[in-house]
């Protein structure tokens, strides 16, 4: 059975001091220096596509490079999942490959609460890292 859905989403990570400083970048916005991991996983977890960037490779950028690997990989989703961060272009981008890309938004209350559509690739980037992981 071929996936038809789809769960997009970025995670900087720090990097070892062993790692050439032309591989990675700042994640401003978190205040990481070292990579990213851009990754699509299908509605179960399950990882469909990933790419790793210096940490300042905005969201969009890396996963606009996703969708092409997603479309060539697996025609059958036309429906993904992404997080706020992700601008207008990737949408466009999705649509000219026959995906629909949606913007799943943010509660509105305080505190954890995970997001229906996207607690899945949250999990999955959970199990990725090490040795505490905390959602949200």
């Amino acid at each position: 059975m071929q996936p038809t859905a789809a769960v997009v989403d970025a995670q900087s990570v720090k990097t070892s001091a062993n790692v050439a400083e032309t591989s990675q970048g700042i994640d401003v916005g978190k205040k990481i220096k070292g990579r990213k991991r851009h990754v699509i996983t299908d509605t179960l977890g399950l990882v469909l596509a990933v790419l790793v960037t210096a940490a300042n490779v905005h969201d969009t950028t890396g996963g606009k490079l996703l969708l092409d690997d997603l479309a060539a990989a697996h025609p059958s989703v036309t429906k993904v999942w992404a997080d706020g961060g992700y601008q207008n272009s990737i949408f466009n981008h999705g649509a000219r490959l026959g995906i629909d890309v949606e913007v799943v938004q943010r509660p509105r209350t305080k505190g954890f609460e995970p997001l229906s559509k996207r607690w899945v690739i949250e999990r999955t980037l959970c199990a990725t890292r090490r040795p505490v992981c905390i959602p949200g």
